[in-house]
C-alpha cells in the first residue's frame, strides 16, 4: 500500500535508456513527473538523461559518439521507424518539463499545472544575525567572486556576488530554453518566454493551446492503452486462427462469436472517454517493464555475455595447445576466427560530495589498485563536486600524477573550487553546458565569537607555546599574527591554484587571473574561456577515452570507487529494511535461491518453521549448494 522509492544513478539511468533504444522489444518510453514523484538530480545530469531520451526517440539512428547536440555527422541511418516516448505529468515545475519536453510527447493531466518560472538562485545570509549576537566571522579570500563564505559576513549580495550570479543563471536559463526550443514544435522569442515566466502557473489549456504540451487527459492512460492493445491483439490471433480453420468449421461457427455487438472492455471504455489522440498512433505496446525489472534483464543478460566470452576465450586457448584438442573442439561446432579477444578496461573514477580525507582515502585507495591493473588502458575521472579541503584535493591530484595512465576527465552537476583542482592532470576535460565549473579561489575562515562570550559572563583562559597555538579557538580573538598567517597561507594556495591551472591549461598568467577570482562559470561559458575542452556528458568522454587509447572492439567499463559489502546490509539491499530475523532470512533465501522477486515472506516463514522442527540436530542448518556448471564457472574465473 506504499509507493515503491526507485534509487538509481544517473548514470544507470542512462545506459537503460541506450541499451532499451536499441532493444528491438522495446516499443515505447513512458515516463510519469509529478504527485509524489521526485527527480533529484542537478540540471547537467538532466541534460544526460534528456540525451538519452533523444537518442531512443532517433533509435533508427546509430549513434557513434553520444553529444549535446544533435549533428547529423554523429549519426547515421538504420533500417527500423523511430520509437516515441511519452512524458505524463500531474504537474511540471521548471526542471521536471526541461527533463519531459525531451519526450516525444508531453502529456498534461487536465487540472494539472505548468510552473516554469525559469532558473533561480537562492542565497541566506547570517552576517547581521551573528553581528547581533556578538560572533563575527574573519574571512580571507582572494578573488572577488570567491563567494562561499558570503553568507558569514553578508547581509546580502555583493556587486560582486551579483554579478557571477546573474551571469550563472542566465546562461543556465538560456541552455535550458535553447534545449526545450529544440525538443518541441514551437519558436519562442524572448518577449514570450519572459511573459511565460512572469505570468505565473500556467494550466493545462494554457499549455496546451501554446504547444507546451500535446494532449491533457483526465487520468494516466498507460495501462488502459496497454489493456486496448492487448485485447486488439488477441482479437488479430483469434482472427488468424479461424482462417486456419477449416471450411466446414467456419461455416458452423459464423456469426457465433458468443460476444455482443455493443460490449466494450473496460480499457476501451476508457480509451474511449479519453479520445484516441494523435499521439497514441505509434503507440504499440501491449506489456509494460519497469525500469527496475528492465535493469535486471539487462544485468543478467550481461552476465550470461561475460560468460560466453570467457568460455570461448579459454577453449580458444585450449585450442592453440595442440592439433588434437583442437581437432576435438572442431567436431562439437567450437570453430574460432582469429585471436582470443584482447581484455581492455577503462576505469570510471567518480569523485561525488565534498572532497575531504574520507573521500580522497577511497579515491587514492581505488587509483592504486587501478595502476596495479594492466588491462586499464585509460582513467576517465567523473567529478560531481562543489570542492573542499585542500589538502585532500592536492593529494587526489598528486596521486593521479603516479597513476601512469591517460586521464579523462567528465564533470556532472559540479566540479568547482577543489573539484576543478583535481581535473588538472586530464588530457581532455569534457562539462556538459549547464555543469557549475571554476570557482578558482580560496579562502580561509576565522570565527571570532570572544563578544558573544563575554556578554553571557563565559571566559577562555589559554596559556600557549606560540603565538599561534590558540588562534583558531573561535573565543580566542583575531591578532595581527594570526591574520598576517592565514592571510600568507591562503595566498600561497590561490598562486599555486593559479600556476597548475595556467601550465595544465595552456594559459598565461593574466589569462588565469582573468577568468579565476573565485568565479563560478557555466560548462558552456568555462568552453569560451578556455576552462574545459568539449561539451559532453559522462557517455561521451568515455567514448572518447576507448577511441583515443584502446584497440579492441569491446572494452570492459569499470566504475570505481568499489562499493564495499557487509552481510548485515543484504536485507536493506535486497528487501528495504528489516523488521525481523525472518527478513533477513527472506533476504538471504532470496539471494541464494534466486528469487529475489518473487519471495513472499509468508513462504518463507513456514520455510524456516519446518526447518526449525527436524530432529537431525539441536539447532538447523543450512547448506548451500551449487550445480557442476556454476563450479565450473567459478573454477574458470579464479574464485
Amino acid at each position: 500500500n506504499k509507493q515503491p522509492t526507485i534509487t538509481m544513478e544517473a548514470k544507470e539511468l542512462v545506459s537503460i535508456l541506450h541499451a532499451a533504444a536499441s532493444d528491438p522489444t522495446i516499443s515505447s518510453l513512458y515516463a510519469t513527473f509529478g504527485e509524489g514523484m521526485r527527480f533529484p538530480v542537478g540540471t547537467a545530469h538532466v541534460e544526460e538523461i534528456r540525451n538519452a531520451v533523444r537518442i531512443f526517440n532517433e533509435s533508427h539512428r546509430v549513434h557513434r559518439d553520444p553529444n549535446v547536440k544533435h549533428e547529423p555527422l554523429f549519426a547515421m541511418m538504420r533500417n527500423g521507424d523511430p520509437k516515441p516516448s511519452y512524458a505524463f505529468g500531474y504537474g511540471y515545475d521548471w526542471n521536471e518539463y526541461f527533463l519531459a519536453s525531451a519526450f516525444s510527447y508531453v502529456h498534461l493531466q487536465g487540472r494539472g499545472n505548468l510552473h516554469l518560472f525559469g532558473c533561480v538562485a537562492q542565497n541566506t545570509f547570517f552576517g547581521g544575525m551573528l553581528d547581533k549576537y556578538g560572533i563575527k566571522a574573519h574571512v580571507f579570500r582572494h578573488g572577488q567572486y570567491k563567494n562561499a563564505p558570503s553568507f558569514l559576513t553578508e547581509k546580502k549580495y555583493s556587486s560582486a556576488h551579483l554579478e557571477n550570479v546573474k551571469s550563472m543563471t542566465s546562461s543556465l536559463n538560456n541552455t535550458i530554453r535553447t534545449c526545450i526550443e529544440t525538443s518541441r514544435p514551437m519558436n519562442f522569442d524572448n518577449v514570450m518566454w519572459q511573459s511565460i515566466f512572469d505570468y505565473g502557473s500556467l494550466t493545462s489549456s494554457n499549455s496546451e493551446e501554446i504547444g507546451l504540451v500535446d494532449f491533457t487527459p483526465p487520468v494516466d492512460p498507460l495501462h488502459s492503452l496497454l489493456g486496448f492493445n492487448s485485447r486488439k491483439e488477441a482479437e488479430k490471433r483469434k482472427k488468424k486462427q479461424k482462417k486456419k480453420e477449416s471450411l466446414s468449421q467456419s461455416s458452423v461457427n459464423e456469426g457465433g462469436s458468443g460476444e455482443k455487438a455493443g460490449d466494450l472492455s473496460e480499457e476501451e471504455k476508457t480509451v474511449s472517454m479519453l479520445g484516441l489522440h494523435e499521439s497514441f498512433s505509434k503507440f504499440n505496446a501491449t506489456h509494460e517493464v519497469s525500469l527496475v525489472k528492465y535493469k535486471q534483464m539487462l544485468n543478467k543478460k550481461a552476465k550470461l555475455e561475460s560468460r560466453r566470452k570467457q568460455l570461448n576465450n579459454t577453449l580458444q586457448k585450449l585450442s592453440e595447445t595442440s592439433t588434437a584438442t583442437s581437432m576435438i573442439l572442431s567436431s562439437l561446432g567450437f570453430e574460432f576466427d582469429g585471436a582470443p579477444s584482447k581484455r581492455e578496461k577503462v576505469a570510471v573514477v567518480t569523485v561525488d560530495g565534498n572532497i575531504n580525507s574520507a573521500l580522497s582515502y577511497d579515491i587514492i585507495r581505488s587509483l592504486r589498485q587501478i595502476k596495479r591493473d594492466k588491462h586499464v588502458k585509460c582513467m576517465v575521472l567523473r567529478v560531481n563536486s562543489g570542492g573542499g579541503s585542500v589538502v585532500s584535493s592536492e593529494a587526489i591530484l598528486e596521486e593521479m600524477k603516479l597513476l601512469n595512465k591517460p586521464v579523462i576527465c567528465s564533470m556532472s552537476n559540479a566540479a568547482a573550487s577543489g573539484g576543478y583542482y583535481i581535473a588538472m592532470n586530464s588530457e581532455k576535460i569534457f562539462a556538459q553546458p549547464t555543469t557549475l565549473t571554476g570557482s578558482i579561489g580560496v579562502f580561509g575562515v576565522k570565527l571570532d565569537a570572544s563578544k558573544w562570550a563575554k556578554s553571557y559572563g563565559v571566559r577562555s583562559d589559554y596559556y600557549p607555546h606560540g603565538s599561534h597555538a590558540a588562534a583558531m579557538n573561535p573565543l580566542t580573538p583575531l591578532t595581527t599574527g594570526t591574520k598576517e598567517n592565514i592571510a600568507r597561507i591562503v595566498l600561497d594556495y590561490y598562486d599555486y591554484f593559479k600556476s597548475i591551472v595556467a601550465t595544465r591549461r595552456f594559459l598565461s598568467d593574466e589569462q588565469v587571473e582573468e577568468v579565476a577570482q573565485g568565479r563560478v562559470w557555466t560548462g558552456e561559458q568555462a568552453k569560451e574561456v578556455g576552462l574545459v575542452d568539449a561539451l559532453g556528458g559522462l557517455d561521451r568522454a568515455i567514448s572518447y577515452a576507448k577511441a583515443a587509447h584502446t584497440n579492441s572492439d569491446e572494452v570492459e567499463i569499470e566504475h570505481w570507487p568499489r562499493s564495499s559489502f557487509r552481510l548485515e546490509d543484504l536485507p536493506k539491499l535486497i528487501s528495504g529494511q528489516p523488521s525481523s530475523d525472518v527478513d533477513f532470512a527472506q533476504a538471504l533465501l532470496a539471494v541464494t535461491m534466486g528469487l529475489e522477486d518473487n519471495v513472499k515472506s509468508g513462504s518463507v516463514e513456514q520455510l524456516l518453521k519446518n526447518l526449525t522442527e527436524l530432529k537431525f540436530a539441536e539447532k538447523p542448518h543450512f547448506m548451500l549448494t551449487i550445480d557442476e556448471k556454476t563450479a565450473l564457472d567459478l573454477i574458470m574465473d579464479g574464485e
